[in-house]
């Protein structure tokens, strides 16, 4: 697997994967970022990591992007290269962003046979244009950035995504090979099994947990929270998280007079310990603000409240209206505060109701679970295992 990321901090698809391959018998490495005081080389739960000297920066400029996205992937083909040479990869597992870190297996494919996936996370065009914006910069990173998406879905023996909607985008954008879906669903294995201290704490807790950056709408959250502390005056907000936005928010929390209602907890923490700290929370929120990577985005961190029986107040945005109904989460209006303050005033008058549709939530993520996936995933790696001699 390649991953312009660390592993496993940060990266739970990957690691969620990487479980499955090697619980179903295949040798997995993985060749990742490395952050402070990891070690280059380690061998976690069977799983062979192998850092590059590259750690991802956040709040950075379009050229120090640029130079750390093609860095890492010459530093990946170089070590890629030298491990295919020893371990002859049948697959080798590519997640972007960027879609050109492709490019990295090709001489595992070129001069070795591998069989190449493509996973697509996010669509890097949109990624972009998230980020920097419409001028001319933007107008001609997106044409690049589509041509090498493009040629990625060309290159790739198998394409895979999150859930539907991105595979009728990928269909659209020119993807001539099977695109199937490998859905971000709850691993059980992370799921905590006792409630914890932090869990049991008392009043009406409002929390998120994930990527702390604007375009996922935490300020929403903040901005809410000031205008329902009165009538709710036992709230409390929980993010956890780290991010270029918290500074900013932590800022708008104290001029809303939320100080010691509003908590960060921006330093890392594995999967299973934030899952414990939220489990028993009042309400999770999902605030994705309108835009065009959004429309697109089904958070992994809704399923996992929805897998807790956590009540959820989620932005109506098409992706996620396409995977629960009105009667299982309370939407509210995208980018709209007002809209999201009267959301949590709605679950905090009538908790019952709240209760029955995160109930009713679980329910309908049966049909999501995460057994499904890794068995499709499984049987992916299985067929392009196949020797083109035995074919």
């Amino acid at each position: 697997m390649l991953v312009h990321g660390p592993f496993p901090v940060g990266e739970p698809r990957v690691a969620r994967q990487a479980r499955a391959a090697a619980a179903a018998g295949y040798e997995v490495d993985v060749i990742c970022m490395r952050r402070p005081a990891e070690p280059q080389d380690e061998l976690l739960d069977g799983i062979g990591i192998h850092r590059l000297p590259l750690e991802h920066e956040r709040g950075i400029g379009l050229w120090a992007i640029v130079r750390e996205y093609v860095g890492f992937t010459l530093l990946a083909a170089w070590r890629l290269t030298g491990l295919t040479r020893r371990r002859r990869y049948r697959v080798v597992h590519v997640h972007n962003p960027p879609d050109f870190l492709l490019l990295a297996a090709l001489p595992a494919k070129l001069l070795f046979g591998a069989r190449l996936i493509l996973d697509v996370h996010d669509l890097a065009p949109d990624i972009f244009a998230e980020r920097f914006g419409a001028g001319t910069v933007g107008r001609i990173a997106n044409r690049v950035l589509a041509g090498m998406e493009r040629l990625a879905l060309l290159l790739a023996d198998e394409v895979i995504t999150v859930h539907e909607p991105y595979a009728r985008e990928l269909r659209a954008r020119g993807a001539r090979r099977r695109v199937s879906v490998v859905m971000n669903s709850v691993d059980p294995e992370v799921l905590p099994t006792t409630n914890g201290d932090v869990a049991e704490r008392p009043g009406f807790r409002v929390v998120y947990h994930g990527t702390v950056t604007p375009w996922y709408g935490v300020d929403l959250v903040v901005d809410a929270a000031g205008a329902v502390i009165r009538e709710v005056p036992d709230l409390v907000v929980e993010i956890y998280g780290e991010g270029d936005a918290v500074p900013g928010l932590r800022e708008r929390a104290q001029q809303l007079g939320l100080d010691g209602r509003a908590q960060f907890h921006d330093r890392w923490l594995p999967q299973t310990e934030v899952l414990s700290r939220v489990r028993s929370a009042s309400v999770g929120v999902i605030p994705n603000r309108p835009s065009r990577l959004n429309r697109y985005a089904l958070s992994s961190k809704l399923l996992e409240y929805v897998e807790l029986g956590i009540p959820v107040v989620v932005a109506g945005l098409p992706t996620l209206r396409e995977h629960f109904a009105d009667d299982e989460v309370l939407f509210f209006t995208p980018g709209d505060a007002s809209a999201l303050a009267e959301a949590l005033l709605a679950i905090a008058r009538d908790p019952v109701a709240a209760r029955a549709r995160a109930e009713a939530a679980r329910r309908r993520a049966r049909a999501y679970a995460w057994e499904a996936s890794a068995a499709r995933y499984v049987r992916l790696l299985d067929d392009l295992s196949v020797t083109p001699q035995a074919r």
